[in-house]
């Protein structure tokens, strides 16, 4: 059994995370939760059109996923309570694969790039918590989607794509994984899958 294929929901929220998360690579010093979303939106172009091998691409997803994404919480978050039962090694080793895994997925995704905008809307506080409210306007598309980015910390810990977040989605689908074939399954599967990228 394998994890399941991205819905278009999660392809959307990939691309979507891919078109603004390399603009936080350095936020300048007092820029906000806004600021970190709206300046990925211009990085991210300037990427897209750079003509950049995939091995480019991907080393810079890596790069720059690691100083705008808390992939750490992101990671204990989608592990769940699997997580406190997991050894330093397994988690360890899930975290790596979990990054390699996003960042092949990120970067295939920018493939489909077809002249995709973001537009940053208000940004409102739930705690130690922004929201940045924002759109993914596609051309010929009157229906924008909607995206809130969960930053924290100056980083991001989650994207909600039209209501659904991106890390209970992550968490049920490597849940079920789990349940059927255990954690060190999940490690090998996620392994697996970017072997050599």
């Amino acid at each position: 059994m394998s994890i399941p294929l991205l819905t278009r929901r999660a392809t959307i929220c990939v691309f979507s995370v891919a078109l603004v998360s390399l603009a936080a690579a350095t936020p300048a010093l007092g820029s906000d939760a806004a600021d970190v979303v709206r300046n990925g939106a211009n990085r991210m172009l300037q990427v897209l059109k750079s003509g950049a091998s995939d091995a480019e691409r991907r080393a810079t997803l890596k790069e720059v996923l690691n100083q705008s994404f808390d992939l750490q919480a992101f990671g204990r978050t989608v592990l769940g309570r699997h997580w406190k039962g997991a050894t330093p090694e397994q988690q360890r080793r899930f975290l790596a694969a979990l990054e390699k895994a996003e960042v092949a997925a990120y970067a295939d995704r920018f493939k489909e790039y077809s002249g995709q905008t973001l537009k940053v809307g208000k940004t409102t506080t739930n705690g130690a918590v922004q929201l940045v409210n924002s759109e993914i306007i596609t051309p010929n598309d009157p229906q924008p989607v909607r995206i809130v980015w969960e930053v924290q910390n100056g980083k991001i810990t989650d994207v909600i794509v039209e209501g659904v977040s991106m890390a209970a989605t992550r968490r049920s689908d490597f849940n079920a994984y789990i349940q059927k074939n255990g954690l060190d399954g999940l490690i090998a599967e996620l392994e697996r899958r970017t072997n050599g990228s």
